[in-house]
Protein backbone atom coordinates (compact mmCIF):
# COMPACT_ATOMS: atom_id res chain seq x y z
CA UNK A 1 0.00 0.00 0.00
CA UNK A 2 2.71 2.40 1.06
CA UNK A 3 4.71 1.45 -1.65
CA UNK A 4 2.11 2.20 -4.29
CA UNK A 5 1.66 5.75 -1.95
CA UNK A 6 5.48 6.36 -2.54
CA UNK A 7 5.50 5.62 -6.78
CA UNK A 8 2.11 8.15 -6.65
CA UNK A 9 3.30 10.98 -5.10
CA UNK A 10 6.51 10.60 -7.00
CA UNK A 11 5.27 10.67 -10.31
CA UNK A 12 2.76 13.24 -9.41
CA UNK A 13 6.34 15.26 -8.21
CA UNK A 14 8.52 14.02 -10.97
CA UNK A 15 5.60 14.12 -13.74
CA UNK A 16 5.28 18.32 -12.63
CA UNK A 17 8.90 19.21 -12.37
CA UNK A 18 9.30 17.69 -15.85
CA UNK A 19 5.89 19.71 -17.76
CA UNK A 20 7.07 22.91 -15.46
CA UNK A 21 10.59 22.72 -16.92
CA UNK A 22 9.78 21.97 -20.35
CA UNK A 23 7.09 24.98 -20.25
CA UNK A 24 9.69 26.84 -19.09
CA UNK A 25 12.11 26.11 -22.23
CA UNK A 26 9.67 26.37 -24.69
CA UNK A 27 8.50 29.94 -23.16
CA UNK A 28 12.28 31.15 -23.08
CA UNK A 29 13.47 29.61 -26.46
CA UNK A 30 10.10 31.52 -28.15
CA UNK A 31 10.78 34.33 -26.37
CA UNK A 32 14.69 33.88 -27.74
CA UNK A 33 13.43 33.20 -31.38
CA UNK A 34 11.51 36.00 -31.09
CA UNK A 35 13.77 38.83 -30.25
CA UNK A 36 16.68 37.47 -32.80
CA UNK A 37 13.65 37.56 -35.71
CA UNK A 38 12.82 41.31 -34.56
CA UNK A 39 16.41 42.35 -34.43
CA UNK A 40 16.90 40.84 -37.89
CA UNK A 41 13.68 42.46 -39.22
CA UNK A 42 14.53 45.67 -37.75
CA UNK A 43 18.07 46.06 -38.54
CA UNK A 44 16.89 44.71 -42.67
CA UNK A 45 14.35 47.86 -42.28
CA UNK A 46 17.26 50.17 -41.34
CA UNK A 47 19.55 49.11 -44.27
CA UNK A 48 16.89 50.30 -46.63
CA UNK A 49 18.50 53.71 -47.20
CA UNK A 50 21.83 52.14 -48.23
CA UNK A 51 20.48 49.53 -50.74
CA UNK A 52 18.53 53.29 -52.23
CA UNK A 53 22.23 54.82 -52.22
CA UNK A 54 23.85 51.81 -53.44
CA UNK A 55 20.41 51.63 -56.59
CA UNK A 56 21.62 55.25 -57.42
CA UNK A 57 25.20 55.13 -57.30
CA UNK A 58 24.80 52.03 -59.63
CA UNK A 59 21.68 53.37 -61.98
CA UNK A 60 20.82 49.88 -62.49
CA UNK A 61 23.55 48.55 -64.13
CA UNK A 62 23.54 44.66 -63.58
CA UNK A 63 25.39 44.06 -60.60
CA UNK A 64 27.78 46.46 -60.14
CA UNK A 65 26.31 48.07 -57.03
CA UNK A 66 28.24 48.07 -54.29
CA UNK A 67 27.66 45.42 -51.17
CA UNK A 68 25.25 46.70 -48.53
CA UNK A 69 25.86 45.36 -45.03
CA UNK A 70 22.88 45.31 -42.00
CA UNK A 71 24.05 46.45 -38.59
CA UNK A 72 23.77 43.36 -37.68
CA UNK A 73 27.07 42.63 -39.97
CA UNK A 74 24.90 40.27 -42.52
CA UNK A 75 25.41 41.00 -46.13
CA UNK A 76 22.30 42.65 -48.10
CA UNK A 77 21.19 41.07 -51.27
CA UNK A 78 18.82 42.67 -53.54
CA UNK A 79 16.61 42.78 -56.41
CA UNK A 80 15.00 46.13 -57.91
CA UNK A 81 12.27 46.45 -60.62
CA UNK A 82 11.23 49.11 -62.10
CA UNK A 83 9.69 50.47 -65.30
CA UNK A 84 12.43 49.13 -67.88
CA UNK A 85 12.88 45.85 -68.53
CA UNK A 86 16.37 45.62 -66.77
CA UNK A 87 16.12 43.95 -63.23
CA UNK A 88 19.03 45.70 -60.93
CA UNK A 89 20.36 43.25 -58.64
CA UNK A 90 23.37 43.19 -55.73
CA UNK A 91 26.56 41.36 -56.54
CA UNK A 92 26.74 37.99 -56.67
CA UNK A 93 23.20 37.47 -55.95
CA UNK A 94 23.32 33.91 -54.13
CA UNK A 95 19.18 33.36 -55.04
CA UNK A 96 17.66 33.69 -58.47
CA UNK A 97 15.06 36.12 -59.12
CA UNK A 98 12.00 33.68 -59.68
CA UNK A 99 12.58 32.33 -56.23
CA UNK A 100 12.47 35.67 -54.63
CA UNK A 101 9.90 36.77 -56.93
CA UNK A 102 7.86 33.46 -55.79
CA UNK A 103 7.95 33.98 -51.81
CA UNK A 104 7.59 37.41 -51.86
CA UNK A 105 4.81 39.53 -50.16
CA UNK A 106 4.78 43.54 -50.52
CA UNK A 107 5.33 45.18 -46.96
CA UNK A 108 5.85 41.42 -45.31
CA UNK A 109 8.33 39.54 -44.25
CA UNK A 110 9.00 36.45 -45.22
CA UNK A 111 11.43 33.22 -44.80
CA UNK A 112 13.06 30.48 -47.27
CA UNK A 113 15.19 28.08 -47.99
CA UNK A 114 17.15 27.80 -51.08
CA UNK A 115 19.97 25.30 -51.54
CA UNK A 116 19.55 24.39 -47.88
CA UNK A 117 20.03 27.69 -46.44
CA UNK A 118 17.63 30.03 -45.20
CA UNK A 119 17.02 33.56 -46.02
CA UNK A 120 15.15 36.60 -44.69
CA UNK A 121 13.06 38.52 -47.21
CA UNK A 122 11.66 41.96 -47.45
CA UNK A 123 9.51 42.76 -50.29
CA UNK A 124 8.72 46.85 -50.57
CA UNK A 125 8.59 50.02 -52.68
CA UNK A 126 10.62 52.82 -52.79
CA UNK A 127 11.23 55.87 -55.33
CA UNK A 128 12.47 55.09 -59.24
CA UNK A 129 16.18 56.51 -59.09
CA UNK A 130 15.92 57.57 -62.24
CA UNK A 131 12.60 59.61 -62.21
CA UNK A 132 12.77 63.34 -61.90
CA UNK A 133 12.56 64.40 -58.56
CA UNK A 134 9.12 66.09 -59.45
CA UNK A 135 7.38 62.58 -60.95
CA UNK A 136 7.67 60.72 -57.95
CA UNK A 137 4.28 60.73 -56.52
CA UNK A 138 3.06 58.05 -54.12
CA UNK A 139 0.67 55.41 -56.09
CA UNK A 140 -1.82 52.66 -54.92
CA UNK A 141 -1.26 49.29 -57.13
CA UNK A 142 0.05 45.90 -56.91
CA UNK A 143 3.56 46.09 -57.93
CA UNK A 144 3.87 42.70 -58.18
CA UNK A 145 2.32 42.57 -60.92
CA UNK A 146 2.76 45.44 -62.62
CA UNK A 147 5.53 47.87 -61.46
CA UNK A 148 4.81 51.78 -61.29
CA UNK A 149 6.69 54.19 -63.65
CA UNK A 150 7.90 56.42 -60.38
CA UNK A 151 8.72 53.53 -57.74
CA UNK A 152 10.45 50.52 -58.14
CA UNK A 153 9.83 47.43 -56.50
CA UNK A 154 12.57 46.34 -53.92
CA UNK A 155 13.35 42.90 -52.59
CA UNK A 156 16.08 42.79 -50.12
CA UNK A 157 16.81 39.29 -48.52
CA UNK A 158 20.52 38.38 -46.53
CA UNK A 159 20.88 34.74 -44.98
CA UNK A 160 20.22 34.05 -41.40
CA UNK A 161 22.16 30.54 -40.95
CA UNK A 162 24.28 32.51 -38.16
CA UNK A 163 20.56 33.55 -36.61
CA UNK A 164 19.57 29.87 -37.16
CA UNK A 165 22.77 27.91 -35.79
CA UNK A 166 22.29 30.34 -32.92
CA UNK A 167 18.82 29.16 -31.97
CA UNK A 168 20.67 25.30 -32.64
CA UNK A 169 23.00 25.58 -30.66
CA UNK A 170 20.70 27.53 -27.55
CA UNK A 171 18.28 24.14 -28.07
CA UNK A 172 20.97 21.86 -27.83
CA UNK A 173 22.00 23.83 -24.68
CA UNK A 174 18.34 23.03 -23.03
CA UNK A 175 18.47 20.33 -23.81
CA UNK A 176 21.86 19.05 -22.12
CA UNK A 177 20.82 21.74 -19.05
CA UNK A 178 17.41 20.96 -18.69
CA UNK A 179 18.10 17.29 -18.49
CA UNK A 180 20.53 17.77 -16.02
CA UNK A 181 17.82 19.53 -13.75
CA UNK A 182 15.75 17.52 -14.24
CA UNK A 183 17.85 14.67 -13.29
CA UNK A 184 18.53 16.12 -10.15
CA UNK A 185 14.75 17.09 -9.99
CA UNK A 186 13.72 13.71 -9.97
CA UNK A 187 16.50 12.41 -7.11
CA UNK A 188 15.20 15.69 -4.90
CA UNK A 189 11.34 14.28 -5.89
CA UNK A 190 12.16 10.85 -4.64
CA UNK A 191 13.86 12.21 -1.13
CA UNK A 192 10.36 14.44 -1.12
CA UNK A 193 7.97 11.71 -1.57
CA UNK A 194 9.64 9.24 0.79
CA UNK A 195 9.48 11.89 3.18
CA UNK A 196 5.98 12.29 2.34
CA UNK A 197 5.04 8.94 3.26
CA UNK A 198 6.89 8.29 6.21
CA UNK A 199 4.67 9.61 8.79
CA UNK A 200 1.87 8.22 7.21
CA UNK A 201 3.97 4.76 7.28
CA UNK A 202 5.22 5.58 10.93
CA UNK A 203 0.76 6.05 11.97
CA UNK A 204 -0.08 2.74 10.02
CA UNK A 205 2.52 0.78 11.57
CA UNK A 206 1.76 2.38 15.13
CA UNK A 207 -1.83 1.25 14.12
CA UNK A 208 -1.00 -2.42 13.22
CA UNK A 209 0.81 -3.23 16.12
CA UNK A 210 -1.99 -1.46 18.38
CA UNK A 211 -4.06 -4.55 16.36
CA UNK A 212 -2.01 -7.13 17.07
CA UNK A 213 -1.58 -6.37 20.43
CA UNK A 214 -4.95 -5.88 21.25
CA UNK A 215 -6.11 -8.98 19.67
CA UNK A 216 -3.86 -10.85 21.72
CA UNK A 217 -4.76 -9.54 24.85
CA UNK A 218 -8.19 -10.03 23.68
CA UNK A 219 -7.80 -13.57 23.35
CA UNK A 220 -6.51 -13.98 26.85
CA UNK A 221 -9.57 -13.36 28.75
CA UNK A 222 -11.89 -15.11 25.89
CA UNK A 223 -9.30 -18.31 26.60
CA UNK A 224 -10.44 -17.75 30.72
CA UNK A 225 -13.79 -17.85 30.13
CA UNK A 226 -13.79 -20.68 28.55
CA UNK A 227 -11.66 -22.90 31.33
CA UNK A 228 -14.26 -21.17 33.82
CA UNK A 229 -17.08 -22.35 32.06
CA UNK A 230 -15.62 -26.18 32.79
CA UNK A 231 -14.79 -25.65 35.91
CA UNK A 232 -17.95 -23.67 37.78
CA UNK A 233 -21.09 -24.89 37.76
CA UNK A 234 -23.35 -23.53 34.62
CA UNK A 235 -25.87 -25.47 33.33
CA UNK A 236 -25.09 -27.28 29.82
CA UNK A 237 -27.45 -24.90 28.32
CA UNK A 238 -26.38 -21.70 29.46
CA UNK A 239 -22.38 -22.90 28.92
CA UNK A 240 -23.12 -24.11 25.26
CA UNK A 241 -24.11 -20.37 24.62
CA UNK A 242 -21.41 -18.72 26.22
CA UNK A 243 -19.22 -21.16 24.17
CA UNK A 244 -20.61 -19.95 21.27
CA UNK A 245 -20.55 -16.54 21.58
CA UNK A 246 -16.93 -16.54 22.80
CA UNK A 247 -15.82 -18.57 19.46
CA UNK A 248 -17.39 -15.47 18.05
CA UNK A 249 -15.78 -13.29 19.62
CA UNK A 250 -12.40 -15.14 19.04
CA UNK A 251 -13.30 -15.53 15.18
CA UNK A 252 -14.32 -11.61 15.01
CA UNK A 253 -10.88 -11.35 16.50
CA UNK A 254 -8.86 -13.26 14.29
CA UNK A 255 -10.72 -11.59 11.22
CA UNK A 256 -9.95 -8.12 12.20
CA UNK A 257 -6.25 -9.02 12.51
CA UNK A 258 -6.57 -10.70 9.41
CA UNK A 259 -8.04 -7.85 7.84
CA UNK A 260 -5.32 -5.50 9.23
CA UNK A 261 -2.65 -7.47 7.79
CA UNK A 262 -4.31 -7.46 4.35
CA UNK A 263 -4.46 -3.74 4.34
CA UNK A 264 -0.96 -3.59 5.60
CA UNK A 265 0.32 -5.64 2.92
CA UNK A 266 1.92 -7.76 6.09
CA UNK A 267 -0.11 -11.18 4.76
CA UNK A 268 0.59 -10.47 0.98
CA UNK A 269 2.39 -14.08 -0.29
CA UNK A 270 3.80 -14.47 -3.33
CA UNK A 271 0.94 -15.57 -6.01
CA UNK A 272 0.62 -18.00 -8.65
CA UNK A 273 -1.88 -19.92 -11.22
CA UNK A 274 -4.93 -21.70 -8.96
CA UNK A 275 -6.96 -24.03 -10.22
CA UNK A 276 -9.90 -22.26 -8.08
CA UNK A 277 -12.37 -24.90 -9.69
CA UNK A 278 -11.27 -28.25 -7.12
CA UNK A 279 -10.64 -25.70 -4.09
CA UNK A 280 -14.26 -24.49 -4.50
CA UNK A 281 -15.94 -27.85 -5.12
CA UNK A 282 -14.11 -28.95 -2.33
CA UNK A 283 -15.43 -26.54 -0.09
CA UNK A 284 -18.76 -26.49 -1.36
CA UNK A 285 -19.23 -29.85 -0.51
CA UNK A 286 -17.84 -29.66 2.98
CA UNK A 287 -20.31 -26.33 3.69
CA UNK A 288 -23.32 -27.69 1.97
CA UNK A 289 -23.41 -31.28 4.60
CA UNK A 290 -23.28 -28.25 7.33
CA UNK A 291 -25.82 -26.26 6.10
CA UNK A 292 -27.96 -28.99 5.72
CA UNK A 293 -27.82 -30.01 9.33
CA UNK A 294 -29.08 -26.72 10.22
CA UNK A 295 -32.21 -26.50 7.40
CA UNK A 296 -30.61 -24.94 4.92
CA UNK A 297 -30.26 -26.39 1.12
CA UNK A 298 -27.24 -25.25 -0.94
CA UNK A 299 -26.74 -26.04 -4.44
CA UNK A 300 -24.07 -25.60 -7.47
CA UNK A 301 -22.07 -25.96 -10.06
CA UNK A 302 -18.47 -24.99 -10.99
CA UNK A 303 -16.89 -24.64 -14.72
CA UNK A 304 -14.00 -26.97 -15.02
CA UNK A 305 -10.28 -25.43 -15.64
CA UNK A 306 -10.58 -22.19 -14.39
CA UNK A 307 -7.41 -20.16 -13.05
CA UNK A 308 -6.95 -17.56 -11.23
CA UNK A 309 -3.82 -15.54 -10.47
CA UNK A 310 -3.82 -15.55 -6.35
CA UNK A 311 -2.53 -18.33 -3.21
CA UNK A 312 -4.54 -21.10 -2.29
CA UNK A 313 -5.35 -19.48 1.14
CA UNK A 314 -6.68 -16.52 0.15
CA UNK A 315 -8.94 -18.21 -2.22
CA UNK A 316 -10.12 -20.43 0.33
CA UNK A 317 -10.44 -17.76 2.64
CA UNK A 318 -12.67 -16.33 -0.09
CA UNK A 319 -15.06 -19.32 -0.65
CA UNK A 320 -15.28 -20.11 3.24
CA UNK A 321 -15.69 -16.98 4.29
CA UNK A 322 -18.87 -16.49 1.85
CA UNK A 323 -20.35 -20.07 2.45
CA UNK A 324 -20.15 -19.25 6.38
CA UNK A 325 -22.24 -16.35 5.73
CA UNK A 326 -24.95 -18.51 3.69
CA UNK A 327 -24.81 -20.87 7.01
CA UNK A 328 -25.06 -17.80 9.59
CA UNK A 329 -27.11 -15.49 8.03
CA UNK A 330 -29.70 -17.54 5.58
CA UNK A 331 -33.34 -18.27 6.87
CA UNK A 332 -33.97 -21.42 7.85
CA UNK A 333 -35.35 -23.38 6.23
CA UNK A 334 -34.44 -21.88 2.92
CA UNK A 335 -32.66 -22.44 0.00
CA UNK A 336 -29.26 -21.10 -1.34
CA UNK A 337 -27.21 -21.30 -4.87
CA UNK A 338 -23.93 -20.18 -6.05
CA UNK A 339 -21.39 -20.62 -9.41
CA UNK A 340 -18.59 -20.46 -10.45
CA UNK A 341 -17.68 -19.68 -14.48
CA UNK A 342 -15.89 -18.01 -17.13
CA UNK A 343 -16.96 -15.15 -18.54
CA UNK A 344 -14.91 -13.72 -21.78
CA UNK A 345 -11.60 -13.14 -19.73
CA UNK A 346 -13.15 -13.20 -16.45
CA UNK A 347 -14.22 -15.76 -13.61
CA UNK A 348 -17.00 -14.87 -11.76
CA UNK A 349 -18.31 -16.38 -8.42
CA UNK A 350 -21.50 -15.85 -7.18
CA UNK A 351 -23.75 -17.01 -4.02
CA UNK A 352 -27.48 -16.11 -3.34
CA UNK A 353 -29.52 -16.70 -0.37
CA UNK A 354 -32.58 -15.97 1.40
CA UNK A 355 -32.19 -13.45 4.28
CA UNK A 356 -33.53 -14.91 7.84
CA UNK A 357 -35.62 -12.96 10.32
CA UNK A 358 -33.87 -12.16 13.50
CA UNK A 359 -36.14 -13.54 16.02
CA UNK A 360 -36.02 -11.68 19.67
CA UNK A 361 -33.24 -12.90 22.16
CA UNK A 362 -31.16 -14.37 18.80
CA UNK A 363 -27.81 -13.49 19.32
CA UNK A 364 -26.53 -15.27 16.23
CA UNK A 365 -24.50 -12.18 14.41
CA UNK A 366 -21.30 -13.57 12.90
CA UNK A 367 -19.01 -11.12 12.28
CA UNK A 368 -18.57 -12.38 8.47
CA UNK A 369 -21.78 -9.50 7.35
CA UNK A 370 -19.28 -6.70 8.67
CA UNK A 371 -15.60 -7.57 9.03
CA UNK A 372 -15.20 -10.79 6.85
CA UNK A 373 -17.40 -9.05 3.99
CA UNK A 374 -14.78 -6.51 4.19
CA UNK A 375 -12.10 -9.06 3.88
CA UNK A 376 -13.63 -10.44 0.63
CA UNK A 377 -13.40 -7.47 -1.02
CA UNK A 378 -9.90 -7.03 0.40
CA UNK A 379 -9.41 -10.23 -1.70
CA UNK A 380 -10.98 -9.58 -4.55
CA UNK A 381 -8.68 -6.59 -4.86
CA UNK A 382 -5.48 -8.16 -4.30
CA UNK A 383 -6.41 -10.63 -7.23
CA UNK A 384 -6.84 -7.66 -9.41
CA UNK A 385 -10.72 -7.67 -9.37
CA UNK A 386 -14.05 -6.26 -7.59
CA UNK A 387 -16.83 -7.72 -5.39
CA UNK A 388 -20.19 -7.02 -5.37
CA UNK A 389 -22.67 -7.12 -2.89
CA UNK A 390 -26.73 -6.44 -3.03
CA UNK A 391 -29.11 -6.57 -0.17
CA UNK A 392 -32.65 -6.51 -0.40
CA UNK A 393 -35.26 -7.55 2.55
CA UNK A 394 -35.83 -11.22 0.82
CA UNK A 395 -32.23 -12.01 -0.69
CA UNK A 396 -28.43 -11.71 0.13
CA UNK A 397 -26.05 -11.46 -3.44
CA UNK A 398 -22.37 -11.66 -3.27
CA UNK A 399 -20.82 -11.34 -6.65
CA UNK A 400 -16.50 -11.73 -7.09
CA UNK A 401 -15.49 -11.06 -10.28
CA UNK A 402 -11.86 -11.65 -11.09
CA UNK A 403 -8.93 -11.95 -14.18
CA UNK A 404 -9.06 -15.30 -15.41
CA UNK A 405 -5.43 -16.80 -15.96
CA UNK A 406 -4.36 -19.43 -18.53
CA UNK A 407 -2.33 -22.11 -17.07
CA UNK A 408 0.70 -22.82 -18.67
Amino acid sequence: MFRRMYVTISGLLIMSTGLLLVLLGIVVYHELQSDLVRDGELAMENSVPAVEAALARSAYREGEGPPVRDSLGNSIYYYAVGSSAEIAHSPHAPVPFEVIHGVAVLHKFATFAYNGEPYRLYTLTIPDPDALPSDVVETAYNPLASPSKMTVVLYMYSLITQERSMLHHTLRLMEVVGGAGFLLAVAGDLVLARRLVQPAFRTWSAYNESVLELSHELQTPIATANAMLASRGVDPHTAADIRRELERASKMVSDILYLSKLRSGVADQPTEPVAVSDITNELADRFTAVAAGVGIEVSGAADEGLFVETTAGEWERLISTLFKNVIDHAARPSTASWSLYGEGRRIVFLVENAVGSRVDGDRRQAPERGVGLKIVERLAQRMRGVARIETTTSRFLVEINVPALRPH
